[in-house]
């Protein structure tokens, strides 16, 4: 609250303190650098706070975070803790206007030459400690060499707080299953080398333990660098070590409540961050809800060895869903149970990737040899993955804040009250469930274009039926995760009849695969002939899911949906964009055509075998408005009445193209774009009219 306080009074938060910023206009920025570089394919990338901000002869202060590029990895970058100043374009992915809307990206300051930042002030001892420390430990792993499987990544996770090289099909699985926070270096990871380090000294006398494992604490936190979760476990450890050198009891609680207090007092608006909420009210819940959730238990349900750890998990958990559940839009009530096998498996990996990183080292070609030992432990992380979702019993909800809050506190209540007390409250939880998860539903069939930035989108819906056709992308993101679960669960959708992939262009293909982790999903349907080294093998490879081939001719039902795919044939050789899927989707007398990233040729090819086929009332836009799509003659055939863009804003490509624009105009088709309007739902009446709404707009 403290701290909530001080942001609001000092920094004005949390209003937008980025408002008054022009994206399209250079910046000059003095930022701190506040961790550690991580090399990429363009050059390095670090976290840095701005101190200072100088756009069209206007200086302010705005307190925001960053994620700074430099380019040309061959050269090194200035240290962490160094302030420099750089000059470049402020940039982040913007949010999306789904029913559901998704926040926008981080923001991020991209320097295009080296010539464009300058060292204002060398790093501090501290920092140069640190950056030492790490550019050790990072060459270690370098010479060691790639290893055959993902333990290299895994350790650099566990004992770097770096979990960029995890595969993200690791990440969605350990989401769904609810134990991903274990890849987050916190608590557990500073006790276990606290722990490591006592049981290493046991022959030493008890102070000089104590004051080793303080050292730990804090070589530990010089190696990862300052993230939110690990400041505040490492205060919380030094504290109690303290307390321990002074024989007086460690207070855990109070131990919290100091290092909320020192964050805060340092960085007021540190309050709002994601991971420091998370952090916090998880560490909470270990220390407010899990004791007497574990006396409740112990000996009435559950063994006494049980009954504490599964009451830690259930604690952690009820304390981080008011945050985690509007966020992630998850929650997984097998956690409790998976974190009995995983937490001491984590922690086992953890000491072996401690012992692994010594042994590198001091001797690279040896660590090289055990790779083989690190990915045997790292096996089982990817067990989630190889699994379809429905298999971790996942619960997708779209909650606001508030409905999260009362959750938690009803779910808590439940398991906390008198017998009396909590059956009055589980009637009422019972009757409450239809309005919390009941599926949005409308009498008629629809076609809701979501809002997925630059890629397409576009779902079909009829009752409790649904397909999704393609499902955007991103590169290196989940997209799944981040716009699709949350807009579909906006529209009522907790399963996919099939995922339909029009082509395997990731801005098309690669949300499909996101979503695959966190959604059901029965079918997928594609033309035949795709690379399976591509997009479209991952969705082939999809566990338990049923493949199905279309080309021109082939008709599919559902619902009240009728299908006809009119391109493209079976063995059709033209380019990707010229072989995407063209679906004529009919329901109640009205005809939307889908037409994926079709262009000229194909366009053509279409207008002289099939022009009567193409007449609709819809039409989804080939290629986001692309001027190499959408020919005069294609529109003549199609006499669209309404006609839908799929496009980013701002988007790199410039679409839609305004000659596009033009000729649907010419064509007396009403216009609308994601990029304006978000989401766009179109209802199909039985009375024949077509109902239009958007209700989202990107910000």
């Amino acid at each position: 609250s403290c701290g909530l306080l001080a942001a609001a009074a000092r920094l004005g938060l949390p209003g937008d303190p980025a408002a008054s910023l022009r994206r399209d206009r250079p910046v000059e920025a003095v930022l701190r650098v506040t961790g550690h570089w991580t090399p990429d394919d363009e050059g390095w990338s670090a976290p840095a706070r701005i101190v200072r901000l100088l756009q069209e002869g206007r200086l302010t202060a705005p307190p925001i975070e960053v994620l700074l590029h430099l380019p040309d990895p061959e050269e090194p970058p200035p240290g962490f803790g160094a302030t420099v100043r750089a000059k470049g374009y402020l940039a982040r992915s913007p949010g999306l206007g789904n029913r559901v809307p998704s926040p926008p990206g981080p923001w991020r300051l991209r320097v295009k030459s080296r010539q464009l930042i300058e060292i204002e002030s060398p790093p501090g001892p501290l920092a140069r400690l640190s950056s030492a420390i790490r550019s050790r430990v990072e060459d270690a792993y370098r010479v060691t060499g790639p290893g055959r499987g993902e333990g290299k990544a895994l350790a650099r996770a566990l004992v770097l707080g770096d979990v960029s090289e995890l595969p993200l099909a690791w990440k969605r699985g350990l989401r769904v299953t609810g134990i991903y926070h274990l890849m987050s270096v916190s608590g557990v990871h500073v006790a276990l080398v606290a722990g490591l380090v006592w049981l290493l000294g046991g022959w030493l006398p008890r102070p000089v333990r104590l004051l080793l494992m303080l050292a730990a604490i804090v070589f530990y936190l010089l190696l990862v660098g300052p993230l939110p979760a690990l400041v505040r476990s490492a205060v919380m450890g030094g504290l109690a070590v303290l307390a321990l050198l002074t024989e007086r009891p460690p207070a855990a609680a109070n131990a919290l409540g100091w290092a909320v207090i020192l964050l805060l007092l340092d960085q007021p608006d540190v309050a709002l961050s994601p991971a420091f909420q998370l952090t916090v009210s998880a560490t909470a819940g270990l220390l407010l809800l899990a004791p007497p959730l574990a006396r409740r238990w112990q000996g009435r349900w559950l063994p006494v060895r049980c009954a504490e750890p599964i009451a830690a998990s259930v604690g952690a958990q009820l304390a981080t869903l008011p945050w985690a559940v509007p966020r992630f839009h998850m929650l997984s009530p097998l956690a409790p149970l998976l974190n009995l096998p995983a937490v001491p498996w984590t922690g086992l990996a953890l000491i072996v990737s401690l012992l692994w990183t010594a042994v590198a080292l001091i001797a690279p070609g040896l660590a090289g040899a055990l790779l083989p030992v690190l990915d045997l432990l790292a096996a089982p992380f990817s067990w989630p993955s190889r699994t379809p979702p429905e298999v971790w019993l996942p619960v997708p909800l779209a909650l606001s804040p508030l409905q999260a809050w009362l959750l938690a506190v009803g779910v808590a209540a439940l398991l906390l009250l008198p017998l009396r007390r909590r059956t009055v409250l589980g009637v009422l939880a019972v009757l409450a469930v239809p309005v919390v998860l009941g599926a949005r539903s409308h009498p008629d069939p629809e076609l809701a274009m979501l809002d997925v930035g630059q890629g397409d989108a576009i779902l079909l819906r009829d009752g409790d039926r649904a397909i999704l056709v393609d499902g955007g992308g991103s590169r290196g993101g989940d997209i799944g995760g981040r716009a699709l679960l949350p807009a579909l669960l906006g529209e009522g959708v907790r399963h996919l009849d099939a995922l339909v992939m029009t082509h395997p262009d990731n801005d098309h293909c690669g949300g499909l695969v996101d979503i695959a982790a966190y959604l059901p999903v029965r079918e997928v349907w594609m033309a035949p002939g795709w690379d399976r080294a591509g997009c479209a093998g991952r969705l082939l490879d999809l566990p338990d899911v049923k493949t199905r081939f279309l080309w021109r001719g082939k008709r599919l039902n559902f619902g009240r949906w009728r299908l006809t795919v009119l391109h493209p044939q079976a063995d059709d050789g033209q380019p990707v964009n010229e072989r995407s899927l063209v679906i004529l989707a009919e329901a109640n007398g009205r005809r939307a055509l889908l037409t994926g990233d079709i262009e000229r040729e194909a366009e053509g090819e279409l207008t002289e075998c099939c022009a009567r086929a193409l007449r609709a009332d819809l039409l989804k836009v080939a290629h986001h408005g692309s001027r190499t799509s959408s020919t005069g003659d294609f529109l003549d055939a199609v006499a669209p009445r309404l006609a839908l863009i799929s496009v980013g804003v701002n988007n790199l490509y410039h679409h839609p193209s305004p000659e596009v624009v033009e000729r649907l105009g010419d064509h007396h088709a009403r216009l609308l774009r994601t990029d304006r309007a978000g989401e766009v739902v179109v209802r199909f009446g039985e009375d024949g009219r077509l109902r239009i709404e958007t209700p989202g707009v990107p910000k």
